[in-house]
Order: C-alpha cells, then sequence, then structure tokens
C-alpha cells in the first residue's frame, strides 16, 4: 500500500484493499472516490506539507508521501521566495537557504556536524556564527521517511566533494567588462569548446581554462589574442558550468561537449588544473575572462536550462519532487529535449533558479552574452524576465539561442521560437533558412548556395539582407554555416561528393565571406576559418579528442581572407544596419548575386558567385576591395573564374 498526497486537501490510497479507517493527525478524512486500484479521499482543510510525514490506515501506520500537489497551480502559486537562496557567507557567520516547502527535516552538515535548519515558509534557513571559508557543506534532508544528503542546487563553489562555503572577496578579482555593443549586428561570434581550443597546443595547461591565456607559438600569443587579431568581438564558450559524461580528475578518460547539466551556478572541474580546490577553477575562469576584456574580447556563455542531466540526481527532486520539471495534462513528464527531464521554467521558482544563475555569472563573472540551448523549450515570461534583470546589470548583453519550434506543453504563443519572434525582440536566433540555403540542407547530400546550388539563388537573396521573411530586423538573425553540432562545412562537402577536391577550400571560403557581408550578426564555428573537419562525425558530443579537437592552421591563406572581410565588415555600417533596408539593393545577375550596399558617402558592389565559370565583372570606376580568390584586371574590369565574394568600392564623395 502505497499513500500520496495529490493536492492539499486530496490523498490517493494505491491498494487493491478495501481501506475503512484513515486518520491524519489533526484532520477530518472523507470518502470521495475508487477509480481502480486508487482511492481517494478529502480533508477538510489543507494538509501541513512539511508538518505530516506518516498517515494511518485500518489501523497500520503508512509514509505519506509527496504525489501529485507539487504539480498544482496552487501549489506554484502558493510558495513564492524573493530572497536570497544557497549561502550568504560573512566572516563572523553564514545564512544557508533552501526552498523545500515539502521537507520535514532539514540539516546543514559541516566537519560532520549537523546544524537543524528552521522552516520559515516556503524556505529552510539558518545562520552558523564562525568563520566557515572553505568549509565543505551539504544538506540532510527528509522528505518523509528516509534522509538523503542533497547538493545545494545554488551551489557557486564545486570541488569534487561538492559544494563548499567561500569568501569570494578573497578570490581573484573579477574586472567590470568594458564590452560596448550597440546593436548586436556590431558583433562578430566565434565559437569554441574549452578543451578543444588549446588541447592540441604547446601551452602549459592544454584543455583547461589556464590554456586559453598562455601563450602558445602556433598563434604568437594566445588563443584569445588569435581570436581577437581574427575579427571576433565574442568568443563563445560550450557550457563550462558543472556537468556529468567526464572524469575531472582523469581528463583523457572521457570527453563531452557539457550539454549534462549538473549545477547551474558552479563550475566544470574537468577544465580546471585542480579540481578538487573550489577556488582554483574559479580564478581560473576570472583570469580568462579579465584577459579577453583586456583585448575587449566578449565572453558568452552556452547555457542549458531546458534539461538536466538526470532527474533522479539533480538536487530538486529530494527537495520538492516533481516541482522543477514540466508534464502533460496526465502528470507524465515531457520529453520534448528528448533527454525525458523538460525543466519546468514557468515555475516560479525554477523560474527564479534560472536568472539567479545568469544574474550570478554577469556580476561573479562578468560574462558578456549567453546563447540558450534550445530555447524553445522554455517561455516567453521567462525570457523577457531574464532580459530586464540581465540588461539593467550589462546594458550590451547578448541573448540569443535556438529558436526551433519544438512541441511542447506551453501554449503555441508563449514559446520562445522563431516564429513568435515578434513577441521578444531583443533576443537574436540561429537562422536555419541562412544555413541550409548556403550550407544544403541539414541531413543528406544536397549541396547549398555556396556550393554551387544555382536553385537557391532567390533564397540566398533573401538570407544575405538579414531574412526579412523571418525576422522583424537582422538584429535577430544569427547568420551561420556551422557551429558545435552538425557537420563541419568541409564535412558536409566530403559527403556530398564523397571524396576531398580542393574546390572546396574555395567553396568554404565563399560561405566564410558570405557571412561576414550578410545584414545580421555573423557566427563563426572554431577552424571553419581553415576548413576543420570531425572525419564525417556530425555529433560528436562525446567523440574522442581525434575527432573535436582543433589542428591549428593560424598561417593559412584563407584566415587572412577572412580577417581582411571582417575588417572591412567593421569598416562599413551598412553591413550593420538595423532599422530598415533602404541601404541595400540586390539583383540576380545571370548566374551570379550582385548585392549593393549604399548611403550618400559609398556605394559597395558584392559579385557572389558560385560556379566556376569566368567571368567579367565591370569595375565601374571603382576599385576592388576584396576578392575571395586570385582575379585578373583589365581596363576596368575584372576576370574571375572561382567561386566566391568580389568587392568593388566606389567613393561618391
Amino acid at each position: 500500500m502505497k499513500v500520496f498526497i495529490d493536492d492539499f486537501t486530496l490523498i490517493r490510497v494505491e491498494t487493491t484493499i478495501q481501506v475503512f479507517q484513515i486518520t491524519l493527525t489533526d484532520h477530518t478524512i472523507h470518502f470521495l472516490k475508487r477509480e481502480g486500484n486508487h482511492q481517494y479521499f478529502t480533508t477538510e482543510r489543507p494538509i501541513e506539507l512539511h508538518l505530516h510525514d506518516h498517515i494511518t490506515i485500518n489501523q497500520e501506520v503508512y509514509p505519506l508521501y509527496i504525489g501529485l500537489v507539487t504539480l498544482t497551480k496552487e501549489f506554484e502559486r502558493r510558495f513564492r521566495y524573493d530572497g536570497q537562496l544557497g549561502v550568504d557567507y560573512s566572516k563572523s557567520s553564514t545564512r544557508f537557504a533552501v526552498f523545500s516547502p515539502v521537507a520535514k527535516e532539514i540539516f546543514v552538515v559541516i566537519d560532520d556536524i549537523e546544524y537543524p535548519m528552521v522552516y520559515h515558509e516556503p524556505i529552510w534557513e539558518r545562520v552558523i556564527d564562525g568563520d566557515f571559508h572553505g568549509k565543505h557543506y551539504i544538506y540532510k534532508v527528509r522528505l518523509v521517511d528516509q534522509f538523503y544528503f542533497v547538493h545545494d542546487p545554488y551551489t557557486t563553489a564545486e570541488g569534487t566533494k561538492g559544494s563548499y562555503v567561500l569568501d569570494w572577496s578573497s578570490l581573484t578579482p573579477i574586472h567590470p567588462s568594458p564590452i560596448e555593443l550597440k546593436n548586436y549586428t556590431d558583433a562578430v561570434i566565434y565559437e569554441g569548446h574549452v578543451r578543444d581550443l588549446t588541447i592540441d597546443t604547446d601551452v602549459s595547461h592544454p584543455g583547461l581554462f589556464d590554456g586559453l591565456i598562455e601563450k602558445s607559438k602556433l598563434f604568437n600569443g594566445s588563443v584569445l589574442e588569435y581570436i581577437k587579431r581574427l575579427g571576433m568581438t565574442h568568443l563563445q564558450l560550450l557550457p563550462i558550468f558543472d556537468f556529468d559524461g567526464v572524469d575531472e580528475k582523469v581528463k583523457d578518460k572521457a570527453y563531452n561537449w557539457g550539454y549534462n547539466p549538473v549545477q547551474y551556478f558552479a563550475l566544470e572541474g574537468w577544465f580546471s588544473k585542480d579540481p578538487d580546490d573550489p577556488k582554483d577553477r574559479i580564478e581560473a575562469m576570472r583570469s580568462v575572462v579579465n584577459e579577453a576584456h583586456r583585448l575587449n574580447l566578449g565572453i558568452n556563455m552556452d547555457v542549458v536550462y531546458n534539461h538536466v542531466f538526470s532527474r533522479h540526481t539533480f538536487a530538486y527532486d529530494y527537495l520538492v519532487p516533481g516541482y522543477f520539471y514540466r508534464h502533460d495534462k496526465t502528470a507524465k513528464g515531457t520529453n520534448a529535449s528528448y533527454c525525458g527531464n523538460d525543466v519546468e521554467t514557468r515555475n516560479y521558482m525554477v523560474r527564479k533558479l534560472i536568472i539567479d544563475s545568469l544574474i550570478h555569472w554577469v556580476e561573479n563573472y562578468q560574462i558578456d552574452g549567453f546563447r540558450f540551448d534550445l530555447m524553445g523549450l522554455m517561455d516567453i515570461d521567462t525570457m523577457h524576465s531574464i532580459e530586464k534583470e540581465l540588461k539593467k546589470r550589462h546594458p550590451s548583453m547578448m541573448l540569443y539561442g535556438e529558436g526551433w519550434n519544438m512541441m511542447t506543453e506551453v501554449p503555441a504563443k508563449q514559446r520562445p521560437h522563431m516564429g513568435n519572434h515578434a513577441y521578444f525582440p531583443a533576443y537574436a536566433h540561429f537562422n536555419d533558412f541562412f544555413r541550409n540555403t548556403m550550407k544544403g540542407e541539414l541531413h543528406g547530400p544536397g549541396l547549398g548556395f555556396t556550393m554551387g546550388n544555382s536553385s537557391l539563388v532567390l533564397r540566398a537573396m533573401d538570407a544575405l539582407i538579414g531574412s526579412p521573411n523571418m525576422f522583424l530586423t537582422p538584429n535577430q538573425s544569427i547568420n551561420y554555416v556551422e557551429c558545435h553540432d552538425n557537420m563541419t562545412y568541409y564535412d558536409k562537402l566530403i559527403l556530398s561528393c564523397g571524396y576531398e577536391k580542393e574546390s572546396f577550400k574555395y567553396f568554404q571560403d565563399f560561405a566564410n565571406h558570405v557571412i561576414a557581408i550578410s545584414q545580421g550578426i555573423p557566427f563563426y564555428h572554431a577552424g571553419q576559418e581553415f576548413y576543420r573537419s570531425k572525419k564525417g562525425v556530425e555529433n560528436s558530443y562525446n567523440s574522442p579528442d581525434e575527432i573535436n579537437k582543433i589542428s591549428w592552421n593560424t598561417k593559412s591563406e584563407s584566415v587572412k581572407k577572412l580577417k581582411a572581410i571582417l575588417k572591412i565588415r567593421k569598416r562599413y555600417s551598412l553591413y550593420r544596419k538595423t532599422k530598415d533596408l533602404s541601404h541595400v539593393a540586390i539583383y540576380k545577375d545571370q548566374n551570379m548575386i550582385k548585392y549593393v550596399l549604399e548611403d550618400k558617402k559609398v556605394m559597395i558592389t558584392h559579385y557572389l558567385k558560385h560556379d566556376d565559370k569566368i567571368e567579367k565583372l565591370p569595375l565601374e570606376g571603382g576599385k576592388i576591395l576584396f576578392y575571395s580568390q586570385n582575379i585578373l584586371i583589365e581596363e576596368n574590369h575584372m576576370f574571375v573564374d572561382k567561386p566566391g565574394v568580389y568587392i568593388v568600392l566606389i567613393h561618391k564623395v
């Protein structure tokens, strides 16, 4: 027999035995109904969830479990808290606070001493006198009849043994971010994984946070300096918060991208020199951000709030069972993330945890932007709250994500996907229309426009001007042809052809240059500037270094070309407009695209050629500003026989 609280006044008894007597201390109980092996009873007043842990049925005592009550709207409305959770440290005392309206007892355990916490609806808290800097702590929680050791979901300092209390004022200081960004279109984003960026280099700490700022002969400096010199304004790091799927100490044992969240406030120890020491990872990451900001390079974080690694090991199910996760109308957990534990971002205290963690990263690490993994699984109200809280702390904050339209329990108009872009215009979206047009459809051998597919010319014209068929302004369009997941552009070419050809490099250069000149936000996957390959592996989330590492070729001619065209983008604001498209004219010119940007001072004409037929292109009295591949100039014309972007500049005044 099992007994559950399904609502504040509703008890469910799972049994085939007839219940003829049922009592709960200080409550009067009435029979309601029977459905199969379930018998339902009601109480005359709400059950005190933090007090009642046993019930008597047919003169025997049974545990009274937390049932569906945590999924009810009444529970969500009643138990809300706006104060500080987690650890609030001072040298004389430390306050611990945790949200759990259903726990019967909670202790803070430090040095094997159990300190009982006190319930003040809806949180448990305890102030303990003394200096606890550097001390490991854990919660001991009883929901019904068993105690469990539970990590603090608000842990900000993590070691291999779990949560620690830290005096943050004693750590490496974090300097205020110097990043100023008027429009998202002024940004150029470079995406990289901490380990991938340096694991195949000569730095002292390859694959770690420290390696990002150490000098290497490959870069004539650090990898951060290389990224900045390339023309990038922001480095987007794949998840750096605490995740599962790796061994923090035996670092070569397993590989993972990091989309397995374990702690939302703490850094991942796999990237630190000494994962036992919670200070090491914090100080290392702060040093990375400080150095990036010294270079005027922003740091963006890839964050995963749509699911956790494991519902049964994430702290919330031991504090408020069921509350943290999304369920359908039958109370079954949803699986829109394909991870089996969709996060219910609409619940007040879940939304608070998300926003509090983002504020933590902004205030304590001066992060400049956030990329939201599977953003379409969240909800628009949460996105608005995030925008409000982060923009007032960092006005130049970048907010963007994967706005795929995925079927969830969230009402259609509340889903933060690309189709609803007008409802949350401060967010940019990865533009799959741009990707599929320029690179080809995601799956299969089909070629994109930049690979020579002439049937996509009209689609390419829309993509070039910011996809106005999809977005309010180019400020919402992240233009890309590859990122960490799906095949690299170069591997897609090999798949389509069946073998490698020298012309593939022309096509990749073409794609890289198209991204640079398009209206919207340029986005580059680390290494695509020199034809990065993952040996055909499409989803390399747990593939070894042999697949994921970047084999740097920083002296490639293609790197120089990308650097040159990004300088042009930065020099001329015509590439970075957000209001309207009055400065743009675009035509289909035989088998090419003629793309013209114009203001009172200059006219910039781009010829986008996607085949190897020889073309005679007029200079019209202007000068050649850029060419993807070598050209021949004769009598105010240039002769072009390779795919690419060819730019002519005319000064009008």
